[in-house]
């Protein structure tokens, strides 16, 4: 297969809360990559937060895509294999979804059934591996199916994060509650969850987790983890405590709530097994996450069972819309950015 030179790619301006389309190289391949012709590119929150927090011009965005391998340096993926992926955009100059073409590490890749389209495989990645850092290796539970057994509470079962970790969850044997708006109750419950609440009532909300689930939980991931939802989500713990994973830094004053409660701060960026700085933009002081090899063979682990839990298990993308090509990325950052995008994910069509 053939490939240009050039490229249309997302990348960050000097503008506030900007990105630009721009004209850039097509990544070359290093020893035990793949170059994938992204057809679909779907946006996280992650994208427009790298924008506005950690981000340099010149960076290109995007994680989350699928396509068609256009070359490869690796046997186990062969030229016109269908693949999805993440890689982590908004910090590098040469890798970013939100473009024509990226290249990623060969063994970071997984093989989309022929089963699922391409535009539902772009949503699955970052969302899905979240999933499975919080509710299997940090929580140091099974690989579904398994039959775990009691409750797990999941803050923000309507996100990306959240309706993944619902499916999760119910292949390890959980009954799975939730909290929502309204409007989303419904989509929450056709995703596996077998209670949810209104959040927006903190009070009502808690009480009424407590109440189905015979006095409160042992194990909770908190998918929006703001100072608010991590209050909420630690409440919602029965005697005894448990662990309480967040996807954002731990709030000082809602650990304090329940000294009992295990808080875990997970950053999915780590898989990739290479050491990060992941100082906002702006500071001085390095934020320096060490390389970890543990964590990169986990991503391998997890790309390698997820064919399965599709085909076999069932596991399915969020709700999406399909918007139109790179040109349409700028408007849907700030959509998100705004909290105008609610229970269904951004997909984009980039190729063929």
């Amino acid at each position: 297969m053939t490939y240009p030179s050039t490229q249309q790619a997302i990348v960050v301006n000097d503008a506030e809360n900007g990105v630009t389309v721009a004209t850039v190289p097509v990544p070359e391949l290093n020893a035990g990559e793949v170059l994938v012709r992204v057809a679909y590119a779907s946006q996280n929150p992650t994208d427009w937060k790298h924008v506005q927090y950690i981000a340099a011009a010149g960076d290109r965005l995007g994680c989350d895509f699928a396509g068609v391998v256009a070359s490869s340096t690796d046997p186990g993926v062969k030229i016109g294999d269908r693949v999805a992926g993440w890689v982590h955009g908004g910090k590098y100059k040469d890798k970013g979804a939100f473009a024509q073409y990226v290249t990623t590490d060969a063994k970071l890749v997984w093989h989309v059934p022929d089963s699922l389209p391409l535009d539902q495989a772009a949503t699955f990645t970052a969302p899905f591996l979240t999933a499975v850092q919080t509710l299997i290796q940090t929580q140091h539970r099974p690989w579904p199916p398994a039959s775990e057994g009691g409750w797990i509470f999941i803050y923000g079962g309507s996100s990306g994060v959240g309706l993944f970790a619902i499916q999760v969850a119910k292949l390890q044997g959980y009954k799975v509650v939730t909290v929502a708006s309204p409007h989303n109750f419904d989509l929450v419950k056709s995703y596996g969850a077998d209670e949810v609440f209104d959040y927006h009532d903190a009070k009502a909300a808690v009480d009424n987790v407590r109440r189905v689930t015979g006095g409160g939980v042992a194990v909770a991931l908190d998918t929006i983890s703001l100072p608010e939802s991590q209050a909420i989500s630690v409440q919602t713990f029965g005697e005894g405590g448990g662990q309480l994973n967040v996807i954002l830094g731990i709030d000082a004053a809602a650990a304090a709530l329940r000294p009992d409660v295990k808080f875990v701060y997970t950053l999915l960026y780590t898989w990739f097994g290479k050491e990060l700085d992941y100082r906002r933009r702006g500071s001085d002081t390095a934020a320096i996450i060490p390389a970890s090899k543990a964590d990169y063979e986990w991503h391998v682990e997890s790309l390698r069972r997820l064919a399965d839990l599709v085909s076999k298990h069932g596991v399915r993308a969020p709700p999406l819309v399909i918007r139109g090509g790179l040109e349409d990325i700028a408007a849907g950052l700030d959509e998100m950015r705004a909290g105008k995008v609610s229970g269904q994910r951004l997909v984009y069509k980039i190729g063929e």
